[in-house]
């Protein structure tokens, strides 16, 4: 039987990944609530084999195997740094979420909630405290569309298969890092190959991919994360599985804290996280994300009157 995805958000982001979902006619059944828009989605899913949109207002929700929430993203501001007032915009946003959590747990969901959104750490932080779902099963798509860009980049450069491209993107979505020093064509490292004299690459590559990644609109495109949406499906539902960074929330004595690492992305969600031997550097960056991160927590949490300046 194939999987049963709940879809809640905004309706333009909702209708974004229903389209790249239809194109490619993704075998999954998908409910959504009723809507003008949708119904067009799902008179255009009838051309599809596998994929199957249905409308239910009220639906039992006991075996639905995920939700996807897809909120609005007005509130993503790139230029935007001071973690108070981030959260401030933000806050809409995250009781959205507790209300639609709070409704579908009250219905019987039971499955996995997968995040797409600008600064999906924050929405997974608190998706884990509404739900008290199993925190393997709280997942942010994290930086793979980033991770997906990089590896497109590398093979557009290097003419190789993409089997043989290994690439690493940390950090946060709205933040990344590239670890070149885990980035592999073959079995040698991106660097490494760059600095063999024999090699008929510059180095300018790194400067050059760096920035298609950084581009403030890959966070907000919505077929590019689409595109990762559904990579992440098939390493969920289509056997798959997928070692990429997404984020999750660990729970260490009744507290919890996100974990960016990479995750072993299987049918039992966030099943393994990866730990990187990173150069110092990298470690610090990669601190001051997560504490910048746990600082707009606090700054939701306390209704933006402790959060300090970044």
């Amino acid at each position: 039987m194939q999987p049963k995805l709940l879809i809640k958000g905004s309706i333009d982001r909702i209708l974004a990944l229903l389209k790249a979902l239809i194109v490619c006619d993704f075998p999954v059944t998908i409910r959504v609530d009723d809507n003008e828009q949708i119904r067009s989605a799902v008179l255009s899913s009838k051309m599809c084999h596998n994929l199957s949109i249905q409308i239910a207002d009220k639906p039992e929700l006991n075996n639905f195997d995920a939700l996807l929430y897809l909120p609005d993203i007005e509130f993503y501001n790139p230029k935007l740094t001071d973690a108070n007032q981030i959260a401030e915009d933000m806050r809409p946003e995250i009781d959205n979420l507790r209300d639609v959590i709070n409704d579908c747990v009250s219905n019987g969901f039971r499955g996995k909630i997968i995040i797409n959104a600008p600064h999906d750490e924050i929405f997974a932080y608190f998706a884990a405290g509404f739900s008290g779902l199993n925190n393997q099963n709280i997942i942010g798509v994290g930086t793979l569309p980033q991770e997906m860009l990089l590896k497109n980049e590398l093979l557009r450069n290097f003419d190789v298969s993409a089997d043989d491209i290994n690439v690493n993107v940390l950090g946060l979505n709205t933040n990344n890092l590239v670890a070149w020093s885990r980035v592999y064509i073959g079995p040698a490292t991106l660097l490494s190959y760059l600095a063999d004299d024999s090699n008929n690459y510059s180095s300018d590559i790194i400067g050059q991919v760096q920035q298609v990644i950084d581009d403030p609109d890959v966070v907000t495109n919505q077929m590019i994360q689409s595109k990762a949406l559904i990579r992440l499906l098939i390493s969920m539902y289509e056997g798959q599985s997928l070692i990429c960074s997404v984020v999750s929330v660990d729970k260490e004595k009744d507290e919890l804290k996100l974990d960016m690492s990479p995750k072993l992305i299987n049918r039992n969600g966030a099943a393994q996280a990866i730990r990187l031997q990173l150069s110092e550097d990298e470690q610090k960056k990669l601190n001051q994300d997560l504490g910048w991160a746990n600082e707009i927590i606090t700054a939701v949490i306390n209704g933006g009157k402790d959060a300090s300046k970044n």
